[in-house]
């Protein structure tokens, strides 16, 4: 018996670009100094800006008196002049009662008393808002960066991400480790996305800490991190399934057919390898003819939309 469709789960396109231009400071090489601490700097543009934000000013006697936790570090870098160091800090009880629920949008829960933590977004420390995340409309496969940990005993540290639109979770992706980086210097951590649904996102979270955000951290675990980037698909997403191809001949001379097996309205568009639309027709035709022989040679995507179905194959043009 023929079967149908069998893995309804989309693979994201191998072929992907590493990009800084979605982060901000992904090097950490932009300091100031934080304007209720005048002994701290965070790595941002100043209070009310977009960028990496902490807690340091929690360390003000306005705000708890809390230790800082997030600084400078300029003979630990993996490129540039400075990469970004933070350290679990055991916080006051009076800084806690006011941070502790902004660790709700990130991580589901309260922070716990005992943390240090860079997260991404805009805070004005002179009315205590954040607003967390910064805009990001592309669908990201990766986020990646060096680091080096120390932990404290068994002490985890973290780096959470999250694609969001308007408030609703797009795609994810957690990176842990307990390992003490040691003599073995700059590791890369990668952060695989996970997409729950095909919604377009407007905002990127990103989340690092010192320590476990679940269980017990320990204060003196220490992360340093530096070259963030991120990575994205070509915008194309590729369906498995044991119908017979629909996409023929392949290899082509750049003119091909697409068989419409359904006989119902169906949407032909056709990428190259960036992510660009070449083509695109809608027709109820059995078979439509399609020419792409003045395009360059190599391989392009035909995307075929069917009702509420979507079938990609690949296909090289020599």
């Amino acid at each position: 018996m023929k079967k149908t469709l069998l893995l309804f789960s989309f693979i994201f396109l191998l072929l992907t670009s590493s990009v800084k231009a979605q982060l901000i400071n992904p090097g950490f090489e932009t300091w100031t100094n934080d304007m209720l601490v005048p002994t701290a700097m965070n790595p941002n543009s100043g209070n009310d800006t977009y960028g990496w934000w902490d807690f340091n000013y929690f360390n003000s006697s306005f705000l708890g008196s809390s230790p800082v936790s997030v600084s400078r570090s300029s003979d630990t870098v993996h490129g540039g002049n400075y990469s970004v160091r933070v350290e679990t800090k055991v916080y006051t009880p009076t800084s806690w009662n006011m941070y502790r629920y902004w660790g709700i949008p990130y991580i589901g829960h309260e922070y716990n008393d005992t943390l240090g933590i860079l997260f991404d977004g805009k805070v004005n420390v002179t009315n205590q808002t954040f607003k967390p995340g910064i805009a990001c409309t592309q669908h990201l496969t990766q986020f990646k960066f060096f680091y080096q940990y120390r932990p404290n005993g068994n002490d985890t540290a973290e780096c959470r991400v999250a694609l969001l639109s308007s408030g609703s979770l797009v795609a994810g992706g957690v990176f842990k480790t307990g390992a003490a980086t040691g003599s073995a210097g700059w590791q890369q951590a990668v952060v695989n996305f996970t997409y729950i649904n095909n919604l377009t996102p407007d905002t990127l979270y990103i989340l690092y800490s010192s320590s476990s955000l679940d269980y017990k951290p320990k204060a003196g675990s220490v992360l340093w991190i530096d070259d963030a980037s991120v990575s994205f698909t070509t915008g194309v997403e590729e369906f498995m399934a044991e119908d017979q191809r629909m996409v023929f001949p392949n290899p082509s001379n750049g003119s091909f057919s697409v068989r419409n097996n359904s006989k119902e309205m169906q949407t032909v568009e056709v990428f190259n390898v960036i992510g660009e639309m070449i083509y695109s027709s809608r027709n109820s035709q059995s078979v439509k003819h399609i020419d792409i022989s003045e395009a360059p040679k190599g391989i392009y995507f035909v995307r075929i939309l069917t009702g509420g179905n979507q079938h990609t194959e690949k296909i090289v043009v020599r």
